[in-house]
């Protein structure tokens, strides 16, 4: 595993232990990314991707990266995704920074994650770990994750990016999604 996956967060959706399920509801951009990206975008997009997804992803985690590494590219550029550090100037993953320290690559990886959620896929693709939970549930629960303030995922997202102290963002979102998780029902044990 490379030191890329192991310090960054963002490797696997912005640290999951700090941000909880809810980040992993993002799924492709598909027909709703009106961005056409030129062969080097492309390249840099492709390699984002693929250390967003992870070893062995399921489909959704592959599409959750795909997305991400596109609106990353369109977004930021490869100038400054380079300029931050993510990316060396051959547009591969720069596996040898220890983690994020620009704030503008850290926002715009939480804007491309706001704009990739489908947190109804996600849950989906995971509904099996909660066997108790009806239709309704998985409704309650969506309707409650999306509901959170765009802002309050914002700063959680850009906090834990950047391995922020404040503790009162990663409080504040933690509560809400912790009240999400609820509806629920216990996890089924691993």
């Amino acid at each position: 595993m490379s030191t890329m996956r192991s310090r960054l967060a963002v490797g696997r959706f912005a640290a999951v232990l700090l941000l909880g399920p809810v980040l992993m509801g993002v799924a492709g951009c598909g027909g709703d990314d009106p961005t056409t990206l030129d062969k080097d975008e492309e390249k840099a997009a492709r390699a984002l991707a693929i250390e967003f997804q992870g070893r062995n992803p399921t489909d959704f985690a592959r599409d959750a990266g795909i997305c991400l590494g596109k609106r990353m590219v369109s977004d930021l550029g490869t100038a400054k995704l380079i300029k931050g550090g993510l990316l060396k100037r051959n547009l591969t993953v720069n596996t040898a920074q220890g983690g994020l320290t620009d704030r503008e690559v850290a926002r715009g990886y939480a804007d491309a994650v706001i704009a990739c959620r489908d947190v109804r896929g996600e849950i989906e693709s995971r509904r099996d770990r909660y066997p108790k939970a009806t239709d309704k549930d998985i409704t309650a629960y969506v309707d409650c994750v999306e509901a959170i303030d765009d802002d309050v995922l914002r700063n959680a997202i850009v906090a834990a990016a950047l391995k922020s102290d404040d503790s009162t963002v990663a409080t504040d979102y933690l509560k809400q999604t912790r009240a999400c998780a609820k509806k629920l029902g216990p996890p089924k044990a691993r």
